[in-house]
């Protein structure tokens, strides 16, 4: 079980903090063992959890389906279809670069090149459009590779639109939330045999750990935006993207 709960600890600090949660699962799952994609994917359902209650008021004012929830539900719809359809066609792919550590430092710097790159935009009150919404997807399907952070990419490109920092940060783990509860189906359906695996008393308590700590990055992650440090985390992507190749070549 402890290899478990490292695991959710480690999704619940990475998959909010544009640091990528699968580059880690798959970095520290290469060391401790052979990587479970169903129990990556359930860890996910708990930070999904989390997500509903850090963007409960954005739900509630998508549910009244008026003009502008409408408009955003448009924005939301546009920004997950390229996640989607990578998902969905490009599964097998994505999954054989989980056990590669070459990879894996390769798309941390490519993370940390744009994570740190917003460090020197400039601030704007741009509101989103159908083209912004459709290139914050884009990014995010990237992210389905290990080492890109699906944060780091979509809210990097929000503010690359100059879209509003707390704006851009709720839109980002909006689109999180239908890709992570479709990804969940997905890999139980397809790893069913790989759930009998797992002891129930493991996956209850490191989903409550993943749950609970994830809710804390998250609101950690808001005030960090807030407060133009977000381009800080580029340099710990350059790091731990160094410290993947060292693994490969040594």
């Amino acid at each position: 079980m402890l290899n478990e709960i490292i695991l959710a600890l480690i999704q619940s600090l990475t998959e909010f903090l544009p640091i990528s949660s699968d580059g880690h699962l798959a970095l520290v799952s290469n060391i401790i063992g052979t990587p479970n994609l169903f129990f990556i994917t359930f860890l996910h359902l708990a930070s999904l959890f989390a997500v509903l209650i850090f963007t409960r008021k954005e739900i509630s004012e998508i549910l009244k389906f008026n003009k502008e929830s409408w408009r955003l539900i448009k924005y939301l719809i546009i920004g997950i279809i390229p996640a989607g359809l990578a998902g969905l066609f490009l599964s097998d792919l994505i999954e054989s670069t989980l056990t590669s550590y070459l990879l894996i430092g390769i798309f941390f710097f490519f993370t940390g090149i744009i994570v740190f790159s917003t460090k020197f935009i400039k601030p704007s009150k741009n509101k989103l459009s159908n083209k912004s919404a459709f290139s914050i997807g884009l990014m995010q399907a990237l992210a389905l590779l290990p080492g890109v952070s699906r944060s780091g990419m979509t809210i990097s490109t929000a503010m690359f639109f100059g879209i509003e920092k707390e704006k851009a940060v709720k839109f980002s783990f909006l689109m999180f939330i239908p890709l992570a509860l479709a990804a969940f189906i997905f890999e139980t359906i397809k790893y069913s045999a790989e759930v009998m695996t797992i002891p129930a008393l493991t996956l209850i308590v490191s989903f409550t750990v993943c749950f609970l700590f994830s809710l804390l990055f998250l609101n950690l992650l808001n005030y960090i935006v807030k407060k133009d440090k977000f381009w800080l985390f580029g340099i710990y992507c350059f790091l731990i993207g160094l410290v993947s190749l060292i693994i490969y070549f040594i």
